[in-house]
C-alpha cells in the first residue's frame, strides 16, 4: 500500500485535519494514514474518512480491468465531495494506492483507456 499526498495549501490541509507546515509547504496527513492503516479494509477506512472530511459517503468508479473477485471491475473508491474535481480521498483498488487531496476526476482523466471515457 502506498499513500500519495496531493494537498498543496493550508486551507485544504485543515479540511483534511492535517497539520500545515509553512516552512516546508507541506501537509502532514498522519491522522489520515493512521485511519487507513487501522481500518479492516479500504471500504471501512473511506466510510470513516468521509464523515471526517465532510463527505457524502463513499462512491466507486468502474474500469475496464478486472481487479479481483471482491472488487470485480471497481477500479476506484472515493469519498464523494459533491464535485468530480473537488479534493478528496481516493483508493485505487487495482494499484493499491491511496490518493489524498486530489480528485477522482483527475485520476480518471489521466488514464482514459483504463476508465473507458
Amino acid at each position: 500500500m502506498s499513500v500519495r499526498n496531493y494537498i498543496g495549501d493550508a486551507k485544504t490541509c485543515k479540511e483534511f485535519h492535517g497539520e500545515w507546515s509553512p516552512s516546508r509547504n507541506k501537509c502532514d496527513i498522519s491522522f489520515i494514514k493512521k485511519t487507513i492503516e487501522v481500518g479492516p479494509n479500504a471500504d471501512h477506512a473511506l466510510k470513516n474518512l468521509s464523515s471526517l472530511i465532510g463527505g457524502m459517503g463513499v462512491e466507486s468508479t468502474r474500469g475496464r480491468d478486472w481487479v479481483s473477485n471482491y472488487y470485480q471491475d471497481i477500479n476506484l473508491l472515493y469519498v464523494n465531495k459533491g464535485d468530480t474535481y473537488a479534493p478528496t480521498i481516493v483508493y485505487d483498488t487495482k494499484k493499491d494506492i491511496w490518493y489524498i487531496g486530489t480528485s477522482w476526476g483527475n485520476i480518471v482523466e489521466s488514464d482514459i483507456k483504463r476508465f473507458e471515457i
